[in-house]
């Protein structure tokens, strides 16, 4: 069961738009009509996601901690590319884990938040260029 959260923070970083590759796999399946199993090509096409950082802050007795997060965007909404560094935010999503393989074969374990929507607080002025 997937638990939602809310985070209000600040953005750091500007966003960075990526791709993910197309891949093909074979999966093995129960099929009730052979009354058996048999392997299937799975095609996954490219998905475009979007990446932001969040600074959260948290008051403590001894000052205010930050932390920051990493937000992924997954089919980002055309405001969200009006995301700009500075901007307050205000996100709904959940915790993901990942694992990742280096070339070396060592396994990394990655933590990032999945966004399920961005509401902007308030927004950065931006200087004009003289």
């Amino acid at each position: 069961m997937t638990t939602f959260t809310s985070l209000k923070g600040f953005l750091g970083k500007d966003r960075e738009t990526r791709t993910t590759r197309e891949r093909t796999f074979t999966k093995t399946v129960f099929n009730d009509v052979i009354d058996g199993e048999e392997e299937i090509e799975v095609y996954v096409p490219s998905r475009t996601y979007m990446k932001l950082s969040l600074a959260t802050h948290e008051r403590t007795a001894d000052g205010t901690s930050t932390r920051w997060h990493d937000l992924i965007l997954w089919q980002p909404s055309r405001e969200a590319f009006l995301a700009r560094k500075g901007d307050q935010v205000q996100v709904t999503g959940y915790v993901e884990e990942y694992e990742i393989t280096t070339e070396q074969g060592e396994t990394r374990t990655g933590v990032h938040f999945v966004v399920q929507s961005l509401r902007f607080l308030r927004r950065k002025i931006r200087q004009e260029a003289a």
